[in-house]
């Protein structure tokens, strides 16, 4: 969920952290050996991927989306909804699909996937437009000491992690009750998908949950499951304290941490070796006007910006332009599997004329305003730039 002045500065946590205690975690985990053999507690052999599987390894989710493009209405073709990274900036996504709204032209997303602060996003645009209203709620009223809390002691003396997330969790906790939950399972049963991104930092690789199959079992540990990756998701390294999920191989049970989906990938549609055009023709919807809509919750364009000087703020700007980097493959990625697999790739973004800057990590003020410009963007056709292979 980078952009958090930015990392609250790297420098700073970095000097903390290297003053703060450890612990030896080996027993509580589980091998390199075995690792994949663990599933979370509660949850099935269709609850999650790792995204950089391959091929053979995809069978479950080959198998979700099978049943996915089968509810497709003959005539309409796939929607493909992607919400990246971004923090506050969440707001201009928010926006988007609030104005997108108010035309009557918003599809139906068949698949959503989210990234970060776009995991906050994605459920609500998954369950669709009744929900825009707790979107710009969330995306206009919401201020720092509503997502995290200082915790220097803990810092210092703790683990290393410079904030808390309670506030944030709580908040989650709030928003995603039971019964919405339970309407996420219920679209899942008629075979949409809503996919969150998450990095698992004992393994160093992206994990893509299924939340709708996690929603089936309607427990509430699975429940409680689906939020604690929402709150993963979001969760940036260093700064919160990883989120740890519990897991089983069917015999012991071990943990796992999970972390902010942006530090592997900044925005997803679905993993390179899911042959999805095999799988639109025998669904009969090769020949439909197939499509996927990013919505990328930061600028991509380069910004000239004097600098203060100071080692801050070179390294505010020294990550900024990585996150930048790392977007930009990511979304060349979507654009190559796009083009590969015969769909329409439409993008928006941040425009770079948009020149306000906050001055807190969650400033109402600056998100009230990125929120409208996200409206006027999703009444508009030409906020997007439409079947986008060669966009740069």
């Amino acid at each position: 969920m980078p952009s958090f002045k930015t990392y609250l500065s790297v420098v700073l946590v970095l000097a903390l952290t290297a003053c703060a205690g450890s612990y030896d975690r080996t027993d509580l985990t589980p091998t390199a050996e075995n690792y994949e053999t663990f599933l979370p507690v509660g949850a099935g052999m269709d609850s999650r991927y790792f995204e950089d599987d391959s091929r053979d390894q995809l069978t479950a989710l080959k198998a979700e989306m099978r049943k996915t493009l089968a509810q497709v209405p003959r005539g309409r073709g796939l929607d493909i909804l992607a919400l990246s990274g971004g923090g506050q900036h969440g707001a201009y996504g928010a926006g988007v699909l609030n104005g997108w709204t108010d035309t009557g032209t918003r599809p139906t997303f068949d698949v959503v996937t989210g990234i970060s602060t776009g995991a906050l996003i994605a459920p609500f645009a998954f369950l669709g437009s009744d929900y825009d209203d707790r979107l710009q709620r969330f995306y206009t009223e919401t201020a720092t000491r509503d997502v995290v809390r200082l915790n220097l002691p803990g810092a210092v003396f703790g683990r290393g992690f410079l904030t808390k997330a309670t506030p944030l969790k709580e908040a989650i906790r709030q928003e995603l009750t039971d019964d919405l939950i339970r309407k996420i399972a219920e679209q899942h049963r008629k075979g949409r998908q809503l996919l969150i991104g998450t990095t698992n930092i004992d393994a160093e690789r992206p994990v893509l949950w299924n939340i709708g199959a996690i929603a089936q079992s309607d427990t509430p540990k699975a429940r409680e499951l689906i939020r604690d990756v929402i709150l993963a998701s979001a969760s940036i390294p260093v700064v919160f304290q990883p989120v740890s999920i519990e897991i089983t191989n069917g015999e012991v049970q071990r943990e796992e941490l999970h972390v902010d989906g942006g530090l592997t990938r900044e925005i997803f549609a679905y993993p390179h070796d899911l042959q999805m055009r095999q799988l639109l023709r025998a669904a009969g919807l090769s020949n439909q006007k197939n499509r996927i809509w990013l919505i990328h919750n930061k600028k991509l364009e380069p910004t000239f910006d004097p600098l203060p000087g100071n080692a801050t703020a070179v390294a505010n700007r020294a990550f900024e332009m990585l996150i930048r980097s790392q977007s930009l493959g990511n979304i060349e990625s979507i654009l190559a599997l796009s083009n590969r697999d015969g769909f329409q790739a439409n993008i928006t973004y941040i425009p770079k004329e948009f020149q306000t800057k906050p001055d807190e990590p969650f400033d109402p003020k600056y998100m009230t305003e990125l929120f409208s410009v996200g409206y006027w963007v999703g009444q508009h056709k030409d906020g997007w730039i439409y079947d986008a292979q060669n966009w740069q």
